[in-house]
């Protein structure tokens, strides 16, 4: 008989997980308006907005996973979250632009450490062979709060509330923080002694490139499409996020078993079919007809390109390396908000919102090559 996922300690960090990205989601939705709005910030300010918590996100999750590996998941997620209230309550003081991406850089680097230790911790409890079903519903929850999140920020907002959104934002950590104050430790008690390394481990780079480019299109999506969104006459864009996260916690609640029935390689080359063709549709049937039937395409794809990845890592690389390679795969989930909203931002500027989307397609498309390439260096290594 297989053992359960879904325990007391799971249900408190996946508590812990809804509450903490449901805080990123009102950041989602409110931080470009806010740029927008009231800083008069370019497509290209947004996207710097937005991204420059990546940058310092790509360096703290996998420096993260090393510490909980040595010192443990719990002391990791208290410090995350204290950063991440902080810096939500700075913001609540309606700074300029120069302190909003300052913000955002310490945010990115709370946020990374916070999510690190808790998917980590979640790693830890999960029967093996059953690993893959507990990332993919911790992972729900965290989309789940991405659905939640921009809609309750759409509703505090109203005519221009930024600073009780950031306050709200906060309390949400809070909540998240007291949901995992008291859980016991979770880092597994083995004979080998955790990597004295600080670098990334060898095996989180391949699947972290499949995470970076299956990530791609959501960092565009995350920085522009409220905004793409009122474009196309959509008053309410929060819905748009609503639709997204409802589908990404439909398709996980449904398919939570699938990476680990069929396997991580082959879940991701159909999710990045599937990112592909839902970014195109965004981007070249400018409607909101358009925009709903590519979000829910995209949000589809979406769905299981992370936990197959984390999952993929996971098999390649030792116990006493978890928290390096969850961290190491969860940088590369940054460079892709990051860069690529910068990038799609600059694409924005030029062709529009639709262009850009355009441009987030092909990249996604690219995974299928990525894939193919994995397959063929791990036929080879087995061979040789």
């Amino acid at each position: 008989m297989e053992s359960r996922v879904v325990t007391p300690a799971f249900a408190r960090l996946w508590l812990a997980t809804f509450g903490a990205f449901a805080s990123f989601g009102m950041i989602v939705l409110a931080l470009p308006l806010y740029a927008k709005d009231e800083l008069d910030a370019s497509s290209v300010g947004v996207g710097i907005a937005m991204g420059a918590g990546s940058v310092t996100a790509v360096i703290f999750s996998p420096l993260s996973g090393r510490i909980a590996d040595r010192r443990g998941r719990r002391p990791v997620v208290i410090v995350g979250a204290v950063g991440m209230i902080a810096c939500y309550l700075v913001l609540a003081l309606t700074p300029g632009m120069a302190a909003v991406v300052a913000i955002r850089l310490a945010a990115g680097a709370a946020e990374a450490t916070f999510v690190v230790a808790v998917y980590t911790a979640v790693a830890d409890i999960a029967p093996e062979v059953r690993r893959g079903e507990a990332m993919s519903l911790v992972t729900l929850a965290s989309y789940l709060g991405l659905t939640i999140g921009p809609v309750t920020a759409d509703l505090v907002l109203g005519g221009g509330r930024f600073a009780l959104v950031w306050l709200v934002a906060a309390g949400l950590v809070v909540s998240a923080t007291a949901s995992v104050a008291t859980l016991r430790e979770t880092r597994p008690h083995t004979e080998v002694a955790p990597s004295a390394a600080w670098l990334p481990p060898r095996s989180a780079l391949g699947p972290g490139l499949l995470v970076l480019i299956a990530m791609a299109g959501f960092g565009g999506f995350a920085a522009f499409a409220a905004l793409y969104a009122r474009e196309l006459g959509i008053d309410r864009p929060g819905l748009v996020f609503a639709l997204f996260g409802g589908v990404i916690v439909l398709v996980r609640a449904v398919g939570r078993k699938l990476p680990d029935a069929l396997g991580p390689e082959r879940i991701l080359a159909v999710s990045f079919v599937s990112l592909a063709v839902g970014l195109a549709t965004i981007g070249a049937w400018q409607t909101p007809a358009g925009l709903i039937v590519g979000t829910i395409v995209f949000a589809s794809g979406q769905a299981l390109a992370y936990p197959a990845a984390v999952l993929l890592a996971m098999n390649a690389s030792s116990t006493e390396e978890r928290a390096a390679v969850v961290g190491s795969v969860g940088a590369f989930v940054d460079v892709a908000l990051g860069l690529c909203a910068v990038i799609l931002g600059g694409v924005a500027s030029v062709t529009g919102y639709g262009g850009s989307f355009l441009v987030a397609s092909a990249i996604a498309l690219s995974g299928l090559l990525a894939v193919a390439s994995l397959r063929r260096s791990r036929r080879i290594a087995a061979v040789t």
